[in-house]
């Protein structure tokens, strides 16, 4: 079984700081982190009544968005964090939502059926895996032909905040993991100047 490391929503925002568990989960919900929810839902080819995935959920910054969506479907939330998935359960709780399923997984070892998959959302997450090409093929298996793959990542630029520079994978070398995995590159969009979103159809029907 891969125990390759699936990594929490964002950068850690721990590093280097004395924040409390509690403090640790509201600075990964902060809005100022990433992509607002609201805004990437207008940006996929999502419906109400699909199957999608949050690899690496974090506590749930676009875990609930997605679900609140996805009235008539399923979202499952994975993570490799038990913090993680109890802060994510908790929310979840809170906000009365039965069509989540969250799961610790094991880095690439995803418990779900391959090619189940409507859709799947990976957010700030290849850049820690030790072996992102084995991670996106991993990830891809996931999907049907006809689903639908989006990739939230860093810039290779020096910025303030956000990974090392030597960890962060830009978007001509992700279109490239996602060709190798047997994605479909389909449209970039640059976010906040120094993130973007790759959004990816599901491999061909063999």
């Amino acid at each position: 079984m891969a125990t390759a490391p699936m990594a929490r929503t964002v950068h850690s925002p721990m590093a280097g700081s004395h924040m409390s568990q509690d403090e640790f989960i509201e600075a990964l919900l902060s809005p100022d982190r990433a992509l607002d929810p609201y805004e990437l839902l207008t940006r996929l080819p999502i419906d109400p009544y699909q199957t999608v995935a949050d690899l690496g959920c974090g506590p749930g910054y676009y875990s609930l968005p997605l679900a609140k969506h996805l009235s008539h479907g399923k979202l499952y939330a994975l993570d490799v964090d038990d913090l993680m998935l109890d802060a994510l359960r908790r929310r979840l709780s809170d906000a009365r939502l039965g069509n989540v399923e969250a799961l610790k997984t094991g880095g690439l070892d995803f418990p779900i059926p391959p090619s189940s998959l409507d859709g799947l959302l990976v957010a700030y997450v290849v850049h820690h895996s030790p072996d992102a090409p084995a991670f996106m093929r991993a990830a891809a298996r996931l999907l049907k032909p006809s689903g639908w793959a989006c990739v939230l990542e860093w810039h290779r630029v020096e910025t303030e905040d956000g990974p090392p520079l030597e960890e962060r994978i830009g978007p001509a070398e992700m279109a490239s993991l996602g060709r190798d995995a047997g994605l479909i590159p389909l449209r970039r969009h640059d976010l906040k100047d120094s993130q973007y979103m790759m959004l990816f159809k599901g491999p061909a029907a063999p």
